[in-house]
């Protein structure tokens, strides 16, 4: 984004760098000085708000967040989840679709690098043993949704065994590296609960042609996913009706102890193992697998999670019983 007037993007810049020189009261003056030559600068009213919350000004902050939704509403920066994280809104369900491919689609180049040398992330590989505890090899999944499949890193571990594997992210730019594997039958570019309603609607997954899935799916896998979530009762209703009786569903979460879901400070949500497993039996799943882990770091310390494993009723493939005990896998529990 940029202003209709140049002096009012000079001194945005001015404002960013001070900003990121941890000054937020001389940012916020730089900035304002912006909104004076241009007041429907929509990212610096984004700007200005950031200043003013990390100078300790939070009402002046979220006016300016206010200020910048109305100007932009389709949310792109992230507002409305800073104006929760204010104490300002009631958080939102889930973040808006536009910050999400927004966030993503930055992050894409270095979120491999990101996500394995610095935070030691490993939810493909736990959701894949999990997964395989349950599953012979002789009645392995043979039809997988990666639901916000991201680059693809879970492609490999659920490729050998799948007959059509398909992955489904909102970040074209995730997309493309994802495609670079060279592991998916399809690709698709979509919101996942969106993605999910159009495939038991039309009774298809991506593709049509010779040797394209058909719904119902054996496995969805999601993970590192529902973490941007925080009301999950939508998706776990359209997981359900797209996994054939007995699929699975099995995802990541990050975990918290205190409400059914928190949104934080790193604008990721967090849920309550209780609450999970009565979403998951409202929507009609059995829970297999409820168990503490942690899939990655943050300051240098594990982060609570859940690695979840639930089964739509019907013909199991394996007894529950051969399960590992909870939190027997993955990092020691956080």
């Amino acid at each position: 984004m940029s202003s209709r007037d140049l002096r009012a993007d000079r001194r945005l810049e001015v404002g960013l760098t001070l900003l990121a020189d941890g000054r937020p009261a001389a940012a916020a003056k730089a900035i304002e000085a912006a909104l004076e030559i241009d007041d429907g600068y929509a990212e610096a009213w984004f700007a200005l708000a950031e200043a003013r919350a990390k100078a300790g000004h939070r009402r002046r902050a979220a006016a300016a967040y206010r200020r910048y939704l109305a100007l932009q509403p389709d949310d792109a920066l992230g507002a409305g989840l800073r104006l929760a994280l204010l104490g300002a809104a009631a958080a939102p369900g889930r973040p808006p679709e536009a910050y999400l491919r927004r966030l993503f689609d930055q992050y894409a180049p270095r979120f491999e690098r990101a996500l394995r040398q610095r935070l030691g992330y490993d939810a493909p590989e736990l959701l894949a043993e999990a997964v395989a505890a349950v599953t012979p090899a002789d009645a392995a999944p043979r039809r997988v949704l990666d639901l916000g499949c991201g680059t693809g890193l879970c492609g490999p571990l659920f490729r050998e065994r799948a007959v059509w594997l398909e992955g489904v992210d909102l970040s074209p730019g995730m997309l493309g590296l994802a495609r670079a594997r060279k592991v998916y039958d399809a690709l698709v570019a979509e919101e996942a609960e969106r993605y999910l309603a159009t495939v038991v609607r039309t009774g298809e997954a991506a593709g049509s042609g010779e040797g394209a899935a058909r719904t119902p799916f054996d496995l969805i896998v999601a993970a590192d996913v529902l973490v941007y979530l925080g009301d999950l009762a939508p998706l776990f209703r359209a997981a359900a009706s797209a996994l054939r009786p007995g699929g699975l569903f099995a995802f990541t979460l990050e975990r918290d102890e205190s409400e059914a879901f928190r949104l934080q400070p790193s604008q990721r949500y967090a849920h309550h193992p209780a609450s999970v497993a009565a979403l998951a039996a409202a929507a009609g799943f059995e829970t297999l697998q409820l168990a503490p882990v942690s899939c990655r770091l943050e300051a240098g310390r594990p982060v609570p999670g859940l690695l979840v494993l639930l089964r739509r009723p019907g013909p199991a493939l394996q007894d529950p019983a051969a399960l590992p005990a909870s939190g027997s896998r993955g990092r020691p529990r956080a």
